[in-house]
């Protein structure tokens, strides 16, 4: 029988699924929209948009995958995960998009706050046997 998730992990799985299932619909969105966005924005931004859609698309079923099989290196794979992708939101945000909105300041605050959020969570002893059931299961 499995135990009940403590609520912080559970908002972390809801963040992660959020965001991927929000990457899957920019992936198919780039591929529905690819000729319109061609037209007036040229060939490379829905190449952009797909690639990264799909990349980030299969990141989050893969951390999704990692927490559900318990995998002993879920915790790192999180980490890494996120930081990468508040890199690359970060840097999507800077060159591609070129244009800060007036919200920046509220933006980076809350990416900010993610992060600390993820590793917080990610990171605590306590949570080891949800992250790493695999591995804690071996040494029982």
């Amino acid at each position: 029988m499995r135990r009940k998730l403590p609520i912080h992990i559970t908002l972390l799985l809801v963040v992660v699924f959020y965001s991927t299932c929000w990457q899957a619909i920019r992936f198919a969105a780039g591929l529905a929209w690819s000729d319109t966005l061609r037209a007036y924005e040229g060939p490379l931004l829905p190449l952009y948009i797909e690639i990264t859609g799909a990349v980030w698309t299969l990141t989050g079923l893969f951390l999704l995958w990692c927490m559900w099989r318990g995998k002993h290196w879920t915790r790192r794979a999180f980490t890494i995960a996120s930081s990468l992708y508040a890199a690359w939101v970060w840097a999507d945000r800077l060159f591609v998009q070129t244009q800060l909105r007036a919200n920046w300041p509220f933006d980076l605050l809350a990416t900010i706050l993610l992060l600390i959020f993820t590793d917080m969570v990610v990171l605590d002893p306590h949570n080891r046997t949800y992250f790493e059931r695999e591995t804690y299961e071996r040494e029982s």
